[in-house]
């Protein structure tokens, strides 16, 4: 806040009395001077809520806010919260939230919903991948509570 716009705030008869030699006229400075860094720090306030240029450190609560910290706390999942809040529970949903938080690309995640038996999901990755237990989890996390599942590998 610039030493005007506090001036203007007090009393007329403190407004009269300012004088650039006076003490008030150099508090007033010391006031603009105080507020600096809390200004430029508001206004870059929204960077502290873009996934992708906020620090480091706020990716974990960024994760937490948008409701994917059990994923993972990436700037991608972040990013992509939104949407997977929106699918969650469906297919391509499922899909997407182990193809963000694993790296592996949504052709190398099959999902199956077999007909003879309701409620039950295979999910298959590639053979030999490193990432079954991490896949498992996310599964875990992400079905729809009534429903199985089992894991397999892509053919």
């Amino acid at each position: 806040m610039r030493r005007d716009a506090i001036a203007g705030m007090l009393p007329a008869a403190y407004q009269r009395a300012m004088h650039p030699s006076g003490v008030l006229f150099a508090l007033l400075d010391v006031m603009e001077g105080l507020h600096e860094a809390s200004e430029a720090r508001l206004d870059t306030v929204e960077d502290l809520f873009h996934p992708y240029r906020t620090p480091e450190r706020m990716l974990p609560f960024l994760a937490r806010w948008v409701a994917v910290d059990h994923l993972g706390s990436g700037r991608d999942l972040v990013a992509r919260g939104t949407a997977l809040a929106q699918s969650r529970g469906t297919g391509p949903g499922l899909r997407a939230a182990i193809s963000i938080a694993t790296g592996l690309s949504p052709a190398e995640i099959g999902i199956e919903e077999p007909a003879d038996r309701p409620f039950h999901l295979i999910v298959r990755i590639p053979a030999g991948s490193e990432l079954t237990e991490r896949v498992r989890h996310i599964v875990e996390l992400e079905k729809p509570a009534a429903t199985t599942f089992e894991m397999g590998t892509l053919p």
